[in-house]
């Protein structure tokens, strides 16, 4: 697998924050994974518009990114999945993608009511489901940009 970098950010490509995300990991193609937007082309315009030069975006289901990247399609680029949720992180682990490490960038909803680092807040369903996947193995850090403060985002979901 060619994945360099595992974001979670509702807001998917958006400026700078991806610029400078793509710029450090050294990334040419970013994996766009969320259902809604894989079937929404006009989404996709606008996040292209938002995409930085020489990097390129392919926007796919959950289903079409495991079967993708299992197949080598992505081996010989430097991706980065990106991601909106924490219901995604889980189906992909569960879908058996190696995710080891993930970076959380905005991570906000109409119903999250726990705040969990700076631009991170959670349902308690969605704290359950990060304990879960601590508990797989997975690191989940918070850090909206490359020169921003960190958070562990494991030791503050054990505490809840």
């Amino acid at each position: 697998m060619s994945i360099e970098f595992v974001r979670l950010d509702d807001r998917l490509i958006h400026g700078q924050v991806v610029a400078g995300w793509t710029r450090l990991k050294g990334v040419n193609t970013i994996l766009v994974v969320d259902d809604p937007t894989a079937g929404n082309k006009m989404q996709q315009q606008l996040m292209k518009m938002a995409t930085p030069p020489g990097v390129t975006p392919v926007f796919l289901t959950i289903d079409q990114v495991v079967e993708k990247l299992n197949a080598g399609n992505y081996d010989k680029k430097k991706c980065m999945l990106l991601f909106k949720n924490v219901y995604t992180l889980r189906d992909l682990v569960a879908k058996g993608l190696d995710i080891k490490d993930v970076n959380f960038g905005n991570m906000r909803g109409k119903d999250s009511k726990i705040q969990l680092f700076n631009h991170v807040f959670a349902t308690e369903e969605e704290v359950q489901i990060m304990k879960e996947l601590s508990d797989k193995g997975v690191k989940m850090v918070a850090q909206a940009m490359p020169s921003g403060q960190t958070c562990n985002l494991n030791d503050v979901v054990s505490k809840q």
